[in-house]
């Protein structure tokens, strides 16, 4: 699924503490690799880092590639912009 910025203020307001951390951790590090970004959510505290890459995946606010996670532009775009807060 992929959401246009004004959907994006919506899907955040419902995402858990978990997501949200793991949102930031894309602010500060744009682009991260599979592995590791796994060890870094791990020693963050989140339970499961597959099952939230996942989640934020399906909802288009971080995009995979080969072998990395990305904030997706428009979630970067709309934060820089102060159309949303986290």
């Amino acid at each position: 699924m992929v959401l246009n910025k004004n959907e994006f203020l919506n899907v955040i307001q419902s995402l858990s503490d978990e997501d949200i951390a793991v949102l930031k951790y894309f602010l500060k590090y744009r682009s991260v690799g599979e592995i590791l970004v796994s060890r870094d959510l791990r020693s963050m505290g989140i339970k499961n880092p597959s099952k939230i890459l996942a989640k934020l995946t399906s909802l288009g606010l971080i995009k995979r590639g080969i072998g990395c996670f990305t904030i997706s532009r428009e979630i970067l775009e709309a934060y820089r912009e102060g159309k949303i807060k986290l």
